[in-house]
């Protein structure tokens, strides 16, 4: 089959002469295919087994810078921020995990780091930007989380799986009930707050931009969602159907991140979640059960249905209503996602 290539040029006093477009035309099938010169490889812009296009690495050497950033910086985090914690678990007479802080503190860092110095990209990029905090937004996330996993509790009261009982711990300092269950509640928040934010920033926010820009948005959902629920394996008492359980929180998770185009909004969706759980419902986050005063949630029966020790969101309960959440956010995003090289930065 014969090709003509026809080249249209464009000489400027600046920048020389440069190709606006190249058509190449098959006779045969009288087609053309438009290549524009921003897309053009020359030996400058690097080998093709370290870019995926000029000036963008591939997707796998982006993960791995993320992740040697956060290698080198979690040790220099934890020598600043461990003893800080250390005098204020002093100061207030009870200790207070640091872990979380020092994860947040350092995905930040590192995530700064390679976003904005390596990708050279805005926050935008992975969904914090301005319009991601708008109130109607966090909305969104906030009553995604919380009316799932209300749903799930819903289903197992109505089943008998569930049910309240009075649970009084000794909370010394605690001069009523109220005060000892606003204190545990501060607490497990400033527990729970920065452990969902820094797995959002990874999963809906770095790995979500990485896994987008490589085979769009259905390689993002599920290399999110198997990532996030193959993290939650290591959690104590995990099983299999906790596992799928939890990427199908993924899932649900994404689907807001999308929806929205805003991380926040993922974000106050996870610590919805979970919150509720621990502070409000009083059981097991992931496999994790906190001390809590004035009464507690038994859950009982079979634990696929329940999640036994692992918690509500472990069993065929939150199946249900997770898939049924996730069947109803399916559709048109309402904000378009932001792609590298999509705007300027």
């Amino acid at each position: 089959m014969a090709t003509r290539l026809r080249c249209r040029w464009n000489a400027s006093a600046d920048a020389g002469v440069q190709p606006l477009a190249v058509t190449v035309s098959a006779q045969l099938t009288e087609r053309s295919v438009v290549i524009e010169p921003d897309k053009w490889r020359t030996r400058a812009d690097g080998p093709r087994w370290l870019y995926a296009q000029p000036g963008r690495l591939r997707a796998v050497w982006r993960l791995a810078a993320f992740g040697l950033a956060l290698l080198v910086l979690q040790p220099i985090t934890e020598s600043i921020v461990a003893p800080l914690f250390g005098v204020l678990s002093r100061t207030i007479g009870e200790p207070v995990p640091a872990y979380p802080w020092i994860t947040l503190v350092s995905v930040l860092a590192s995530l700064t780091l390679t976003l904005r110095v390596i990708d050279e990209a805005p926050w935008r990029a992975v969904g914090l930007g301005r319009s991601g905090w708008r109130p109607r937004v966090l909305a969104v996330g906030l009553l995604m989380g919380t009316t799932t996993i209300v749903g799930t509790m819903l289903v197992l009261w109505a089943t008998g799986s569930a049910h309240i009982e009075p649970f009084a711990l000794p909370f010394e300092g605690a001069g009523s009930t109220t005060n000892a269950w606003m204190a545990t509640a501060l607490r497990i928040t400033l527990l729970l707050a920065p452990a969902a934010l820094w797995e959002e920033l990874v999963f809906r926010g770095y790995l979500w931009t990485v896994a987008d820009d490589a085979g769009g948005v259905r390689v993002a959902r599920w290399a999110t969602a198997v990532a996030f629920g193959a993290v939650h394996f290591l959690n104590p008492g995990a099983g299999v159907l906790s596992t799928v359980l939890v990427t199908l929180a993924g899932f649900c998770l994404g689907a807001v991140r999308e929806r929205t185009g805003s991380l926040a909004a993922a974000w106050l969706a996870h610590l919805a979640w979970n919150w509720i759980m621990a502070v409000v419902l009083h059981v097991p986050v992931s496999g994790t059960a906190f001390a809590t005063p004035a009464y507690r949630t038994v859950v009982s029966g079979p634990a696929w249905w329940t999640g036994g020790s692992w918690g509500p969101e472990g069993g065929a309960a939150a199946l249900l209503v997770l898939g049924s959440a996730l069947l109803l956010s399916t559709g048109p995003t309402a904000l378009r996602p932001f792609r590298m090289g999509s705007s300027s930065r």
